[in-house]
């Protein structure tokens, strides 16, 4: 038992086993919601049942009513008839014709009336005093009548005798089995008594015997189930009549009868005959007399009506189940799946997964808990860079797509106008020599803690570093707002620094105010406009945008042909302060045009290209390294101040003038005793100029000045001779003498000699060993 109830435990900690249960447990839950639809819909069915039932009551009593009336105004059509009220109501002897005309006149008035209706049996008046009984078969005495024509069993002739309505307008007697003629033998009769016709009273009876046969079809023929029994009862509990045609001799039905009319609680089931009935019952009238009309459902019969429906039920009940647990176990294999890899993954164990995954997650949204909090101190960061990215970037933002960052990370401006001060700190060649590269390293850090605690605090203000050595000062600032306290701000920074400027230069540049997004990166581009516009060769440094800044339609830089050609000559003839002179001129003409950053690196491409002109006319190259440094600076996307810009072309032009200007000193014999010495090799101008530290194209032309012909001729011209010498002075195969003066295969040799000497090699060998 212990090992059961473990084996339990364990299984019951497996998420797989969980699944199953909880998949069969919906299953259980369908089979309740199956069960009380059933039992809801039966319910259903017995209410609709009993309604139509109280339906069906209610259309036998209107029927049963219409007969009584019908009765009750039968008796307004015999009031018509003299006869008839002469008869019913004399007293005295009628002993001559007359008399004798009016009962025979009665008896057909009684024909009639016996004919009224088909649940009329007969009709007859009886005269106590006379004894005497007029019907609508003739006349009889009181004692024939009640003995050999219609000898009620309940009602002998003493008890009409001395019957007396006390004044009602007609009772309704209990039915009675009669028997007497033929036609009368197991009759039901349910006698009407009245002593009145009309408006005439009478001590003489006027009774209308009803078939109760045929109120017994009536109530069969609005039966709904076979099995039911509908009862008609008075006041006092009497059956006057039922759908059961013994129903007078049937004692267990009136026993049945009496104990639904104690029954207090009509809608709980009886039994009857080993079965339960559902009672409906119904209190009405016949023409002021009060009645109860009682429905007696078996139950079996209700739900013999869903035997149908219950057989659907039970089979789809048993097959739902099994197939829930069929698919409890796949749906539980496929759910479970990923759930046993991620254990298997992480190495979890296998009989309490649930648990273990609980504590993985938890330990995961601790992690992702302190991740945020490590996220929040990053998020300021994050909205600088996303500020620098929307400034430095030509975007097409508009307010609303800007909105979305600083919406997501709670972080918004106070006002909705800006101005932008951009910083520019050009460190000079002095500081580079004169400080470690660890300080160097650590100055842009040193310098941004000092302006961001020199920001001004009358404004929300953000200090942003766009580039190396380039910085932004985003201003958030009301509308109205002038440049001018701004650029007092730049002046005491600049001045900072004066007296450190063989060090580091500080230019500031100012945008104008602009209002939303839209306006702070137009004050971004403005602040750099400004930034361009100052000369590195007065002592300016803080240079504010103002419309008469604003460029014309179409620019180019400003250098003319005799610019260029007197720049050119100056350095070939290493003339460096008129050369100086020249370029400080033409840079700050483009300054003072207020010429763009992209059109000042266009000047600084042509004077890289003016200067590799002057380097090839004296046959002279940059050593790959500072030319990479040169390209690289004009290629370079960094925001480059025009200090920057004028100090590199003025370097450059410096390292030009000096190449050009060095004295060659080459040895041309040396070079042509090297060329005799390995002319069987691969050699080839570029590998011998590399070797002597000169151009491939000053070489060539200083070996045609000297030598009277160019390397590839005298190459040539040089392994022809030495050939010959081998095809006439050796045996040796031709295939070895052209490889062993340097050429590279047998086409080429021949083709070449014979270029040379006019006949092929063989020829040559042939004409001189003749």
């Amino acid at each position: 038992m212990g090992r059961v109830t473990n084996i339990w435990k364990v299984g019951f900690q497996s998420i797989f086993f969980r699944f199953i249960i909880l998949f069969v447990s919906i299953s259980l839950f369908i089979q309740i919601i199956n069960f009380a639809t059933y039992n809801m819909y039966l319910q259903y069915v017995q209410s609709h049942i009993e309604t139509n039932y109280i339906s069906s009551l209610s259309n036998v009593a209107s029927s049963l009513n219409h007969l009584f009336e019908g009765i009750y105004q039968s008796n307004f059509l015999l009031a018509l008839d003299r006869s008839i009220l002469s008869v019913f109501s004399e007293e005295e002897d009628n002993k001559d014709i007359s008399k004798y005309a009016d009962i025979s006149q009665s008896v057909r008035s009684l024909a009639r009336i016996k004919y009224f209706d088909s649940f009329i049996d007969s009709a007859y008046i009886y005269k106590k005093k006379d004894d005497l009984i007029i019907s609508n078969e003739g006349t009889f005495s009181a004692s024939f009548f009640y003995d050999k024509v219609y000898r009620f069993e309940e009602y002998p002739a003493d008890f009409w005798k001395s019957n007396h309505t006390s004044n009602q307008l007609f009772s309704i007697l209990p039915p009675s089995q009669i028997s007497g003629t033929t036609k009368n033998v197991d009759k039901v009769i349910i006698p009407i008594v009245q002593t009145k016709i009309a408006e005439y009273w009478s001590n003489n009876l006027y009774v209308i015997n009803l078939n109760a046969q045929a109120i017994v079809r009536l109530l069969q023929d609005y039966k709904l189930t076979p099995g039911s029994i509908l009862f008609i009862a008075d006041k006092e509990g009497t059956m006057l009549s039922s759908s059961e045609a013994d129903f007078v001799r049937n004692s267990e039905l009136q026993a049945f009868m009496s104990s639904l009319l104690r029954t207090s609680d009509t809608g709980a089931p009886v039994n009857y005959r080993e079965q339960k009935m559902r009672v409906i019952t119904l209190n009405t009238n016949f023409f002021y007399n009060d009645v109860v009309m009682i429905a007696a459902v078996p139950e079996n019969e209700i739900r013999s009506s869903l035997s149908n429906l219950e057989k659907l039920r039970t089979w789809s009940t048993i097959f739902t189940f099994l197939l829930s647990l069929i698919l409890s176990v796949a749906f539980s294999k496929n759910l479970y799946a990923p759930i046993k890899s991620l254990v298997d993954r992480l190495n979890g164990p296998r009989n309490n997964e649930f648990k273990y995954l609980n504590d993985e997650i938890g330990r995961i949204m601790n992690n992702v808990q302190s991740l945020n909090q490590q996220l929040s101190y990053a998020l300021p960061l994050a909205n600088e860079q996303s500020l620098v990215k929307m400034l430095k970037y030509n975007y097409l933002y508009d307010d609303v797509s800007i909105e979305i960052h600083p919406h997501n990370s709670s972080f918004s401006f106070e006002h909705d106008h800006f101005i932008i001060t951009v910083f520019q700190f050009n460190f000079r060649k002095p500081f580079y020599h004169s400080f470690s590269e660890s300080f160097q390293s650590d100055s842009s850090r040193m310098l941004t803690s000092l302006l961001k605690a020199l920001l001004p605090a009358d404004h929300p203000c953000y200090f942003l570093e766009m580039d190396a050595h380039l910085f932004c000062l985003l201003a958030n600032v009301p509308e109205g707002t002038s440049q001018e306290f701004y650029q007092r701000y730049c002046e005491d920074i600049v001045e900072l620094f004066r007296t450190d400027e063989d060090f580091l230069r500080v230019h500031a540049g100012i945008g104008s105010v602009g209002h939303g997004y839209k306006g702070m990166r137009q004050s971004y581009i403005q602040a750099m406009k400004a930034l361009w516009r100052i000369s590195p060769f007065d002592g300016k440094r803080v240079y504010t945008y103002t419309d008469i800044d604003q460029e014309p339609g179409v620019m180019r830089y400003l250098l003319s042909r005799d610019d260029e050609n007197r720049l050119f000559n100056l350095l070939l003839s290493d003339k460096k302060e008129e050369m100086h002179d020249l370029l400080k001129k033409i840079i700050d003409q483009n300054l003072a045009a207020r010429i763009s950053p992209s059109l000042l690196k266009e000047l600084y491409m042509r004077f890289y290209m003016i200067g590799l002109q002057v380097l090839k006319q004296r046959d002279k190259d940059l050593d790959e390294e500072t030319s990479n440094l040169y390209t690289s600076f004009i290629l370079s996307n960094e925001s480059l101040s025009v200090d920057q810009i004028t100090e590199s072309i003025f370097s450059y032009f410096d390292t030009v003038s000096s190449l050009s200007s060095e004295t060659l000193k080459f040895d041309v014999g040396s070079f042509k005793a090297f060329i005799d010495g390995h002319y069987y090799e691969d050699i080839h101008l570029e590998m011998l100029a590399q070797k002597y530290n000169t151009s491939a194209q000053y070489m060539s032309r200083l070996l045609k000045r000297e030598l009277g012909m160019g390397f590839q001729e005298y190459l040539l011209d040089l392994r022809i001779r030495r050939a010959k010498e081998l095809l006439s002075q050796s045996d040796r195969k031709i295939g070895d003498i052209w490889e062993a003066v340097g050429f590279n295969n047998r086409n080429t040799f021949i083709r070449a000699f014979k270029g040379k000497e006019g006949i092929t090699p063989s020829e040559y060998r042939k004409n001189m060993n003749k």
